[in-house]
């Protein structure tokens, strides 16, 4: 499987457009999460303390349970993508930026490990998909990196058999729908990392 180092993604993360996170209106909504984090799946992490729930906006990772098939050789896409967002986030403070919430009210956050945006070099690694939940904003660069990703066979594109996961029969009623668009302005580039606080905020 055919990895790209993450280094372009943060090159290019200056010349894009300036930080201003889509935010929900929910004023429940915590505008920045910031500390240490458990990774939950390939898409999915929960911050140590305050304890947040939050999926990567704008990426989705294949399921768990899901077997690829690479020059006839078997891997697991779902555990090769949390294993690489342990090792991404493994001793590092992450810090998100809320965009929404889902179906579920898991936020929907842009997460940064330094200046590096952890979807966007997901998105160009082949580690997962460039995916929007149902009334999440769209950032049309992620879908611009997956089709690099997807011309050179990167990692869950060795596999042309392998179905996304929203093919796949839900966990559960409230399955997202793929590649759903909003009604706002996408806006034109990566989102940029928010600043990060002087001191891990433990608001809960």
């Amino acid at each position: 499987m055919k990895l790209l180092s993450g280094t372009a993604i943060v090159i290019t993360l200056g010349a894009l457009w300036p930080a201003s996170a889509q935010t929900s209106t929910d004023s429940a909504l915590p505008k920045q999460i910031y500390g240490r984090v458990q990774v939950l799946d390939g898409s999915t992490i929960e911050f140590i303390k305050p304890r947040k729930i939050v999926r990567l906006a704008g990426f989705l990772a294949p399921r768990l349970d899901q077997l690829a098939t690479t020059d006839s050789v078997e891997w697991p896409p779902g555990q090769v993508a949390r294993a690489w967002l342990i090792l991404r986030t493994l001793q590092h403070d992450v810090n998100c930026a809320s965009v929404t919430t889902d179906a579920n009210g898991t936020i929907l956050a842009h997460c940064f490990v330094e200046e590096t945006n952890l979807a966007a070099t997901a998105i160009a690694e082949g580690i997962g998909y460039a995916f929007n939940f149902p009334g999440e904003p769209q950032v049309p660069a992620y879908f611009d990196i997956e089709r690099r990703a997807r011309g050179l066979g990167f990692g869950i594109w060795s596999d042309p058999k392998l179905p996304p996961p929203w093919n796949l029969k839900p966990d559960h009623a409230a399955a997202p729908a793929a590649g759903s668009t909003s009604e706002e302005t996408p806006d034109p580039g990566l989102p940029l990392p928010p600043p990060a606080p002087a001191s891990p905020d433990n608001s809960p």
